[in-house]
């Protein structure tokens, strides 16, 4: 049979022969299926006629199957079942899922992110993993053709739309190692690094793409400043555990630097040159904002974000900035 022949049969009737099978009654499939007996009956008629036997006939204690309705009742109920199976949404069981999850982040997407979730996902998906991709230019691409199921970003305007949801507001902060010349200069200054102090001394950037200033550097030239910047890497931890070795100073978002700064025996302190926070997102694309592992996941971000501290602000729209 081709497949334009199987197209001009009502599968309905073949709902209508799985149940005749099992009930062996007009009158117990109609309610079954919620149809009348007369309904049953054309049913049964039209089922006759497409495979050409009698396939249900009267017997003493009802009705019976014919030989050919009778070797039918296996294959018949393995199809429904995966009609079945094909058309239910499928269900995501984190505890026996093996997946991997791809989230394209830098290093500091990773310090800010993972150590708020890490625990509850081994403990709730045992057997699954998260594997993180670097940051590339490609990265969106990447998320768009679906190599990566999520990126962590900020709240630069990106190419592409895609789903995407606050997490925090982020701000900078500068690191020194705890024995640094500088902290004796700052008796008194509660915290903040004076503006002579700040650019007396060499300074780490971390540039993921290079680049010569940031957002640092465009804050000092406002007030007609500028820093020495002796030193540029593209990672974040790599910068701290330099400055735990040296004299060097480094300005990095919040969140990275608390998470450095205990292990390496750093100073956090507040950099003199302020900028305005941003945003830190969760972005997606839409094929797989109802994926229910996805959406797990997403949750997981975002709850683990909330029980540490961060702001939580819903945007399920398109990243791009309006």
């Amino acid at each position: 049979m081709r497949l334009a022949d199987v197209a001009r049969i009502d599968l309905n009737l073949l709902v209508v022969l799985h149940v005749l099978l099992e009930t062996r009654s007009v009158t117990k499939t109609a309610e079954l299926v919620g149809s009348s007996q007369p309904a049953i009956s054309r049913s049964l008629a039209k089922l006759r006629h497409l495979f050409g036997d009698r396939l249900m006939v009267k017997a003493a204690s009802g009705m019976m199957p014919t030989l050919r309705a009778e070797s039918m009742r296996e294959p018949l109920a393995n199809l429904l079942g995966g009609v079945e199976t094909f058309l239910l949404k499928p269900k995501f069981d984190p505890s026996a899922t093996d997946r991997i999850f791809r989230i394209a982040t830098t290093d500091y997407g990773a310090l800010a992110i993972l150590p708020n979730i890490a625990a509850r996902f081994a403990r709730e998906a045992p057997n699954a993993a998260i594997e993180i991709v670097g940051f590339s230019r490609d990265v969106f691409r990447a998320l768009a053709d679906g190599q990566v199921d999520f990126v962590l970003y900020s709240d630069n305007p990106v190419s592409g739309s895609f789903r995407a949801r606050e997490l925090f507001r982020e701000s900078f902060v500068t690191l020194v190692r705890r024995e640094h010349p500088l902290l004796r200069q700052m008796r008194g200054a509660k915290g903040v690094l004076p503006l002579k102090i700040f650019t007396a001394w060499p300074h780490i950037v971390v540039s993921i793409f290079g680049g010569q200033g940031g957002p640092i550097d465009a804050a000092l030239a406002e007030q007609g400043q500028r820093r020495h910047v002796a030193l540029r890497v593209p990672y974040f931890a790599t910068a701290a555990v330099i400055t735990s070795a040296s004299d060097f100073l480094v300005t990095m978002p919040s969140r990275a630097a608390h998470q450095l700064a205990p292990r390496l025996g750093l100073v956090i302190l507040k950099p003199p040159a302020q900028v305005t926070p941003y945003g830190y997102r969760l972005l997606w694309h839409e094929r797989s904002h109802d994926d229910s592992g996805a959406v797990w996941l997403r949750r997981l971000v975002i709850e683990g974000v909330r029980l540490a501290g961060g702001s939580r602000v819903a945007d399920s729209g398109s990243a791009r900035r309006r």
